[in-house]
């Protein structure tokens, strides 16, 4: 199985609390790793902050799917995959991410709820072979 490692180089922004109004962009803030990011105590309740990696997916020989594999998130938080949004996750999870991934540029967001509690633990992206 091929895995790709998603816990490094993360951006971050934060956003008054209109879902709809979220587009992806260039976000300001770099996160290095992300179980170490905490929400900005300087945005109060009615703020969001939105995690955003990016990330490209080689051509395989074989048939797989693409398994998101999520440890650890803090409470609340909803998942993005290209746009496709996929609610809010209760951790651990393994969400099938196979239809929403192409093998170019893919963005996996994270939108975070100030005063929400816990953190990011291990993110991962996993190639799993069909079943023949």
């Amino acid at each position: 199985m091929l895995t790709l490692l998603l816990n490094t180089n993360w951006s971050c922004d934060y956003f008054e609390i209109e879902p709809d109004l979220y587009e992806f962009q260039d976000f300001h803030t770099a996160v290095a790793r992300l179980g170490d990011w905490s929400f900005d105590r300087l945005y109060p309740q009615g703020w969001a902050a939105w995690l955003e990696r990016r990330f490209d997916l080689q051509p395989l020989d074989y048939c797989v799917h693409y398994e998101l594999n999520i440890a650890v998130v803090p409470e609340g938080a909803q998942l993005s995959v290209n746009g496709r949004q996929f609610g809010v996750l209760a951790a651990p999870c393994r969400v099938d991410i196979t239809d929403y991934v192409t093998l170019d540029e893919n963005r996996i967001a994270f939108r975070v709820l100030s005063g929400a509690t816990g953190g990011f633990g291990d993110i991962r992206l996993t190639a799993v072979p069909c079943e023949t």
